[in-house]
């Protein structure tokens, strides 16, 4: 007779997540690479003449702002890339780690901007959806 004593199997990760994490891995990857860009290009540093990434999208905001919201941007990004990365280890904390940062790239901008909160209406469509959808499959998350 075999032992039927074997150690308990981690959980395998639904297509459905996986292909979550892959849509969200790009998107925050996608912000990662405007947060760098947008430090690289800003006026305060000097090495481009341009009015920097955020400029593209409000012609009215400081330049200071365009740093500011680069560095920002960044800094969020990347905390959120560290989230899906333990969602993809089904790591239930990863949810938190990847919506906490997300949820403030949200607010952030609609407190800065004012009036022109409207172009980011794209944006704050997708990461309601990655951050609601994030959520349903919270249960199927090891508890780590």
């Amino acid at each position: 007779m075999e032992n039927d004593t074997t150690m308990p199997r981690e959980k395998q990760r639904p297509v459905f997540l996986t292909v979550l994490c892959v849509i969200a891995f790009i998107h925050v990857g996608m912000s990662i690479l405007m947060g760098l860009i947008g430090i690289i290009t800003s006026p305060e540093l000097g090495w481009f003449n341009t009015t920097g990434i955020f400029g593209l999208f409000s012609e009215g905001m400081s330049h200071l702002l365009g740093l500011f919201w680069s560095v920002i941007m960044l800094i969020l990004s990347i905390i959120a890339f560290l989230g899906i990365i333990q969602i993809w280890n089904m790591m239930r904390m990863g949810v938190l780690v990847f919506s906490i940062p997300l949820f403030l790239t949200i607010i952030i901008p609609l407190i800065l901007m004012g009036g022109s909160w409207w172009i980011l209406i794209p944006n704050i469509i997708v990461l309601f959806f990655l951050i609601f959808l994030f959520a349903l499959n919270y249960e199927r998350l090891n508890k780590k």
